[in-house]
């Protein structure tokens, strides 16, 4: 039966995927490599395009990406039923059959063997202990090289196409935030928010949530609960939001936070520190200047407010892009340099966790790092009357 291929599912586009691969292959050169061995889901499709099943959510195994140098990528896969999915729908023309995650070993070690890979070096991206050891006993000779690196290597710096793609993401992301938000009323469940804001996201074409939205009020908001729950929202209380979606591989993040009738002053004044540390880390973000120094910012803008003890401890920001919370981060002793193409998430949060009548605020807001200095992405408004 003659097989007719189709545009990959949810496909970035022929000139995205050449700009990937060319990143790719520079990857390889540039660090001395003589093949990549891909096993996290993101990672494979980024190389082959192939739409994996269980895309993100889960941590399962099941499929590996071989891109040797000067070569088109292999893809491996176990899951039952893909031969027709990748033939129809994948950026590949070798993909081969993988036994159980137990026998892996030997049959990665006849893919390198057929692409001449026996000896010199494989960079790898995720590889359980059992099967790096089983591959080193079959190829003596091969140099397996922990290459997680060459990730950031692709993924931080963005090519212009790939800038676009995440601006359509944030669009959709903050449209799904904004009915979200138009949702909130006392009494409505924070589940019910969360729905409506889901729902606008998938209908403007978002292909999955990143991560689990975030509804969270009073209470929840104060020790940031990371799931909307079956809490109904009550009047005076702070709300944050943060939604994200997933265009064409691309992600999208935005949060904003509101409150429910009118706030305490207290609950101003956190805004009004989160607020102040965004904008202050958005004039900030300029190529040259390291994550390091960003994150400085936004904690002296915390601190000059009286209210470090309630900051967030992590990182002030991430990178954004084609996965969530890429590297480098914008946090404490992320010594690296901003460079123009790179696209970070700067999200300044507050939570009075020994305090659960105040609430929390998450505010975050995408650039992307210019020659001069930066272009912020999203374009959604603040609370004003948290910020009065």
């Amino acid at each position: 039966m003659t097989q007719i291929a189709q545009e990959p599912l949810f496909y970035c586009g022929d000139d995205v995927h050449q700009a990937k691969m060319r990143k790719v292959q520079d990857a390889l050169r540039r660090r001395g490599l003589d093949a990549l061995l891909l096993l996290k889901h993101d990672a494979v499709r980024y190389v082959t395009e192939f739409y994996a099943k269980g895309y993100r959510p889960f941590l399962d195994i099941e499929y590996a990406a071989l891109v040797p140098c000067g070569k088109e990528p292999v893809l491996g896969f176990t899951v039952a039923g893909e031969e027709r999915r990748i033939a129809v729908r994948s950026r590949v023309t070798d993909a081969r059959r993988l036994p159980g995650l137990h026998e892996w070993p030997h049959a990665l070690a006849a893919i390198l063997t057929d692409y001449g890979l026996t000896g010199g070096r494989v960079g790898f991206d995720l590889m359980p202990q059992f099967v790096h050891q089983g591959l080193r006993d079959q190829l003596p000779r091969l140099e397996l090289v922990d290459a997680s690196g060459v990730w950031v290597d692709l993924s931080a710096v963005k090519h212009p196409l790939e800038v676009e793609l995440i601006e359509q993401a944030l669009r959709i992301a903050q449209e799904g935030t904004a009915a979200a938000a138009a949702a909130v009323a006392p009494g409505k469940t924070e589940i019910e928010v969360s729905a409506a804001g889901e729902y606008r996201m998938r209908l403007l074409g978002s292909e999955m949530n990143p991560f689990i939205p975030v509804v969270a009020s009073g209470a929840n908001a104060a020790i940031w609960e990371r799931v909307a729950t079956t809490r109904r929202i009550g009047s005076g209380e702070m709300v944050i939001l943060d939604f994200g979606c997933v265009h064409r591989g691309y992600t999208g993040d935005v949060a904003r936070t509101m409150i429910v009738g009118e706030p305490t002053s207290r609950q101003r004044q956190l805004y009004r520190a989160a607020h102040d540390a965004l904008r202050q880390a958005i004039a900030a973000a300029k190529p040259g200047v390291l994550c390091s120094d960003v994150d400085r910012v936004v904690r002296a803008a915390v601190r000059d407010a009286g209210l470090e003890k309630y900051g967030q401890h992590w990182a002030s920001g991430h990178q954004l892009g084609f996965g969530l919370h890429g590297e480098p981060l914008v946090g404490p002793g992320v010594d690296v340099p901003l460079e123009p193409g790179m696209v970070i998430s700067l999200e300044p949060s507050l939570y009075t966790y020994d305090d659960l009548s105040v609430g929390g605020v998450e505010l975050e807001d995408t650039v992307v790092i210019t020659d001069t200095g930066c272009r912020v992405l999203t374009n959604l408004p603040f609370d004003e009357n948290l910020l009065r």
